[in-house]
């Protein structure tokens, strides 16, 4: 295998990351309640990289499924 074919198998399996200004917006909260939820005992995971907060999609996803109610 060559060098690009490597590159482009490892990109593959990165997960899709959002700030938290993003993620806020999907989720239809504020930003001080995403600060607040990490504070308190996160119910989203998230990522630090470095000083920067971010959140996968698939935890996104996962928040929104497993706070849905109603009839299925």
């Amino acid at each position: 295998m060559n060098e690009q074919t490597n590159i482009a198998q490892a990109t593959s399996t990165v997960p899709v990351l959002l700030t938290q200004a993003e993620a806020a917006r999907i989720i239809k909260k504020s930003e001080k309640w995403m600060e607040r939820d990490r504070w308190v005992g996160p119910t989203i995971p998230y990522v630090k990289l470095g000083r920067s907060v971010r959140y996968r999609v698939a935890d996104l996803i996962d928040y929104i499924n497993g706070n849905l109610r109603g009839a299925a």
